[in-house]
């Protein structure tokens, strides 16, 4: 028994093993790598947006890329090992997970992780899984985490992907547009100074030259791939990106779609797509509701703003957590931050779309190698910026210079990268609600109206103090408050009382939150570990990825409700009990003396 504890204890070790940079030239200390999802149905499909299969492999596949850059490289001394990051067994002390709630967003979020760190298996285990001190019981057994045992033929297994024996749990923090946390992967989500800037695209020359010049092609796609499903008077520039998302993904899936259109033409609908997209996310010299708030790129500012904090948190912490932060999001992010960079000014590759499973790496290192219990000092901490466009085997992690370096220079101090940052970042969710005039059900908990500047557009005329409205407020309250006290005196001298017969008709045994007295309409709230956030979560509900530009506005609403896309968050039915509740029997005063 003695020696079989002691084994297990040296194999816990072997795959329990931490790892420190070894090629003697640099040690990395932390790593932010943002990813955009992997393959899923078209936003304009009439079946739900979910990840696909296809997409699942291609996300397992990145996770396994960055395996072999971070923790478990193939080559006997890996160059770019994170230091101190745990090898087998995933420690989600050392890891940071923050996905859009979307199902194709988080999904890929899972298949990332799945390649990352994969199912542990023990060849050395009776039972085909890792022995840990943890997973030994008192009488000598070893148990593993659930989802099988692995078959013989592990070779072929490990092909195929099919190994789930000894399946890894991550912590994965995924965030709806009701939590403020979700500005930090989806800025332009409900910010209304994006939708109005936004709407002002379509009345440029820009768009009008190229809307008129391609009117033609498009209705050559649509006479081709769009017959009888979608009306022709949809298909034209004003949707660039959903229709290539649609073709795109026809391309891949459907036969017919794959005979009926070009290389020529699904390129020329890409670049399409790559401009649309670029004018709506990318242009810096737009403004909304204030003046030089290059409010277009608002998603990039407040995803700078994630990438320095979780840099920062790894220096508060000395290197024990946000070793490795992964970040999974839509590409309308990916575009805004290219651009507030400087990307692409220098290589146009950035000028549109990244590639699907597309991963933006931004790396703290040093140089030299030193060891795990010897922090770095700011000084002498330096950032690079990394692209892999897309996840094929041949796509490598590439370097690119950043705010305007040139290529000579790839890496900057921390110091004048957060300079930079800071000159871009949009910091906190206040300012995000004041600068988006966001009616977002959390900014009234983080904006004061009364300190925010003037915005480009006019404003009321009349103080806040003096408004009807809120006169009609003031009077209320000093109604209610002289009533209150005339209702205490009289329930003080002469003894009134009141009180309300119980309705045998409604009684609520429903569970949750608010235990008997919740109705069966009430949404339940959940409070993160943490205090991050809160979401309210319905029944069937699913967040909608809002896009600016919608599919459903077409050409006649674009100068109203730009890009908003209609969710069942914004209308609901009235609750039934709430109307019981209100017809129930009235106060009935009962006067004693």
């Amino acid at each position: 028994m003695a020696q079989r504890l002691w084994n297990a204890l040296l194999l816990s070790a072997w795959f329990q093993l931490v790892v420190v940079a070894s090629n003697g030239t640099e040690t990395i200390w932390s790593s932010v790598v943002i990813t955009r999802n992997g393959d899923s149905i078209p936003l304009i499909s009439n079946d739900p947006t979910v990840l696909t299969p296809l997409g699942a492999q291609q996300l397992f596949s990145a996770g396994a890329f960055f395996r072999d850059q971070y923790i478990a490289p193939s080559k006997a001394f890996g160059e770019y090992i994170i230091n101190g990051i745990s090898t087998y067994q995933i420690d989600n002390s050392q890891t940071f997970t923050l996905s859009l709630l979307d199902e194709y967003v988080a999904a890929s979020a899972q298949a990332f992780l799945q390649g990352l760190y994969p199912p542990l298996v023990d060849s050395f285990s009776s039972n085909d899984a890792i022995i840990t001190p943890v997973s030994l019981l008192a009488n000598g057994s070893n148990t593993a985490f659930p989802l099988g045992k692995v078959p013989v033929n592990k070779v072929l297994i490990r092909q195929f992907n099919l190994c789930l024996g000894g399946y890894q749990y991550p912590n994965i923090y995924a965030t709806s547009s009701l939590d403020p946390n979700s500005i930090w992967l989806a800025g332009q989500t409900n910010c209304n100074g994006f939708l109005v800037s936004g709407s002002e695209y379509f009345d440029t020359p820009e768009y009008l030259s190229v809307a008129a010049a391609t009117q033609d092609f498009y209705q050559n796609i649509a006479s081709t791939i769009f017959v009888g499903e979608l009306p022709n008077t949809d298909i034209n520039y004003h949707n660039a990106y959903y229709i290539f998302d649609y073709v795109y993904y026809g391309y891949i899936h459907n036969e017919t779609i794959y005979n009926s259109i070009t290389q020529d033409q699904l390129a020329q609908l890409r670049t399409l797509a790559d401009q649309w997209e670029f004018a709506i996310n990318g242009n810096l010299s737009a403004s909304g509701y204030y003046k030089g708030d290059r409010v277009r790129s608002i998603a990039g500012q407040t995803l700078a703003a994630e990438i320095l904090g979780l840099f920062l948190n790894s220096i508060e912490t000395g290197g024990s957590a946000s070793k490795l932060n992964l970040l999974f999001t839509t590409f309308d992010p990916m575009i805004s931050l290219a651009s507030l960079i400087g990307l692409p000014d220098m290589y146009e590759e950035f000028f549109g779309l990244p590639d699907l499973g597309s991963s933006m790496v931004f790396e703290m290192f040093t140089a030299g190698n030193v060891s795990s219990d010897n922090y770095p000092a700011v000084s002498d901490c330096q950032i690079r910026f990394l692209f892999r466009n897309g996840t094929s085997s041949a796509m490598n992690l590439d370097e690119y210079p950043i705010f305007g370096n040139p290529e000579t220079v790839m890496a900057m101090s921390l110091e004048d990268f957060s300079t930079s940052i800071e000159g871009i970042m949009t910091a906190t969710i206040g300012e995000w609600c004041d600068v988006c005039q966001s009616d977002s059900v959390f900014c009234p908990a983080y904006t004061n109206n009364t300190n925010s500047s003037s915005p480009t557009t006019s404003a009321p005329s009349t103080p806040p103090a003096s408004r009807p409205v809120v006169a009609g407020i003031i009077g209320a309250i000093i109604t209610l408050v002289l009533a209150g006290i005339v209702l205490a005196l009289a329930m003080l001298l002469f003894g009134i009382r009141f009180h309300r017969r119980p309705n045998p008709k409604r009684r609520s045994h429903l569970g949750g939150f608010k235990g008997a007295e919740k109705m069966a309409s009430d949404p339940d709230l959940t409070v993160l570990k943490g205090g991050a956030g809160a979401t309210v979560v319905r029944e069937g509900q699913t967040q909608g990825h809002e896009r600016v530009g919608s599919w459903e506005l077409g050409e006649g609403s674009k100068g109203k409700d730009f890009g908003v896309l209609p969710s069942a968050a914004e209308e609901r039915r009235p609750s039934f009990e709430a109307d019981e509740e209100m017809h129930g029997e009235p106060v009935k005063v009962d006067e004693r003396v």
